[in-house]
């Protein structure tokens, strides 16, 4: 197994919106990964792999390429089936980012739950009219 533990490995926060066919918007999904260049190949590692666990066996090649890794945020752009799809924004990875990113995916997950399961019940409207006044 070769170890790739001397590879600069990033800690990112992966965000892509997610769109529905004919053009609705679905939701987005957020997660966090490493990211490392191996050569020009952009390799994954699992957010809970450790540095000193991260070999061949373990991280996946992303199928994209890049010349150098930016140190800002970008955008994933090209075609092609891949790990991580076209569009996805990949965000250095910071604690203040990534936080309120994952309670509005939270609170919008809860939100969803109620609506497809009670969609007349006075909570569901109530959190409805809440969010409306907020946006």
């Amino acid at each position: 197994m070769t170890t790739l533990t001397h590879l600069d490995w990033q800690p990112v926060i992966l965000l892509k919106v997610v769109r529905l066919p004919f053009g609705g918007w679905g939701g987005w999904s957020l997660q966090r990964a490493y990211l490392a260049l191996h050569g020009e190949r952009l390799l994954y590692a699992d957010w809970t792999l450790e540095a000193d666990e991260r070999a061949e066996a373990l991280v996946c090649t992303t199928g994209w390429t890049l010349a150098s890794m930016p140190d800002i945020a970008f955008r994933l752009h090209g075609k092609g089936a891949k790990l991580l799809p076209s569009g996805t924004w990949v965000l250095p990875y910071t604690d203040s980012v990534f936080s309120p990113y994952g309670i509005a995916n939270t609170m919008l997950l809860r939100l969803i739950r109620h609506i497809d399961q009670q969609p007349t019940d006075p909570l569901t409207l109530s959190l409805l009219a809440r969010l409306t006044q907020l946006l």
